[in-house]
């Protein structure tokens, strides 16, 4: 056979081979007790983003042949191959999700290679294991991207929802049971969501007073935060063994009647342990040696976007408040982007990264 022949072949082996390599790929699996997926476009570009998911009271299931979120569509058509851990957790799962997602990314490399760029991208409680990541392996990842993110640290927000809970007691106080502790049984089902919109609508002034509190809901959305922050509060009760929560030193105002108010709530004090627990998981320390852009919807009821400045401070605070920059889209939601704004802010990040110019804090153009 000549050499003209063998190079040939050679090419027509190279070429098919190339072809193979460019098939889009969905790999949906258990890895560590955790399931993953996998998405790696036709295209990829050699870059990876490991996508953290938020709060989920039941465990999230990747379904074979179920076609991957629309929200991603934009980063697979700019050829990112994206992971996803479901975590072994649900829940609160900071210290699950953090864990299981980084034995994906590396169950990842030793499959698929190490990629060129990795970014980190995550929503709603996923935006707090975002800025967890990129403060922590900023040898690994070259960016990140917190959407809708509670990026806080979560015993101040966690606990600020408490304060509303026991709030909505005074008010009302033949609604729910015991706040310390919430039932074990309790869910932010129908029946419970329509208990609260039932004594909510028979005092307007109370409404308007949580409303004031909180800030951040419109009536609409004030009965499911109610019944969601009851069932974080129950939850963290058991993932902690105790009480972290307490209002003992909270002072309400901006009600209609903070005097009352004050007077007559009652009063719980956190469990130290139970409180510590909380507060690793998490707490940030605002080191960020990479880029963290973080996009918000400014009528966001559940994570309130105004939130996000705590974390531009605690970043300012430690000498990296350059790496740090918040943009919002003006809706009412939570986590309400459209697959188009999120790649927008995707690439922006991208281009802070590769220019190393800072984009604008504010409205996402």
């Amino acid at each position: 056979m000549t050499s003209k022949v063998l190079f040939a072949l050679a090419v027509i082996v190279s070429s098919a081979a190339g072809r193979a390599e460019e098939k889009a790929t969905t790999d949906i699996g258990t890895h560590a007790g955790a399931a993953y997926r996998i998405d790696i476009p036709a295209n990829w570009n050699r870059s990876l983003i490991v996508y953290y998911h938020g709060y989920s009271i039941t465990p999230i299931v990747f379904e074979a042949r179920e076609p991957v979120s629309p929200m991603f569509d934009p980063l697979l058509k700019r050829g990112y191959a994206v992971i996803q851990s479901a975590y072994s957790a649900e829940g609160w799962a900071v210290e699950q999700g953090y864990a299981d997602s980084e034995r994906l990314r590396r169950y990842f490399v030793v499959k698929h290679g190490a990629p060129k760029q990795s970014f980190v991208m995550g929503m709603s409680m996923g935006g707090a294991l975002t800025a967890m990541t990129i403060e922590t392996m900023p040898q690994v990842y070259n960016g990140a991207l917190s959407l809708c993110g509670a990026i806080e640290p979560s015993d101040r927000f966690m606990q600020r929802d408490f304060a509303l809970r026991a709030a909505f007691d005074y008010y009302f106080p033949n609604v729910f049971g015991a706040l310390v502790p919430v039932p074990t049984d309790y869910l932010p089902d129908e029946k419970s969501e329509r208990k609260i919109a039932t004594a909510l609508s028979a005092n307007p002034a109370a409404e308007q007073s949580l409303l004031r509190l909180y800030g951040a809901a419109d009536a609409q959305s004030l009965v499911p935060v109610i019944g969601f922050i009851t069932y974080e509060v129950m939850e963290m009760q058991q993932r902690t063994h105790g009480n972290p929560f307490g209002n003992a030193d909270f002072i309400y105002t901006g009600t209609a009647d903070d005097f009352a108010l004050n007077d007559g709530v009652r009063r719980y004090r956190a469990e130290p342990r139970a409180q510590a627990t909380m507060s690793r998981w998490y707490a940030p320390s605002g080191k960020l040696l990479r880029p963290l852009l973080a996009l918000h919807d400014s009528g966001d009821p559940l994570v309130p976007a105004s939130s996000a400045f705590e974390y531009a401070l605690i970043a300012q605070r430690a000498g990296h408040g350059d790496n740090f920059v918040q943009q919002f889209i003006n809706r009412e939601g939570h986590c309400v982007f459209t697959p188009d704004e999120i790649g927008r802010a995707f690439d922006e990040l991208v281009d802070w990264v590769r220019t190393g110019k800072r984009p604008d804090s504010g409205k996402l153009h």
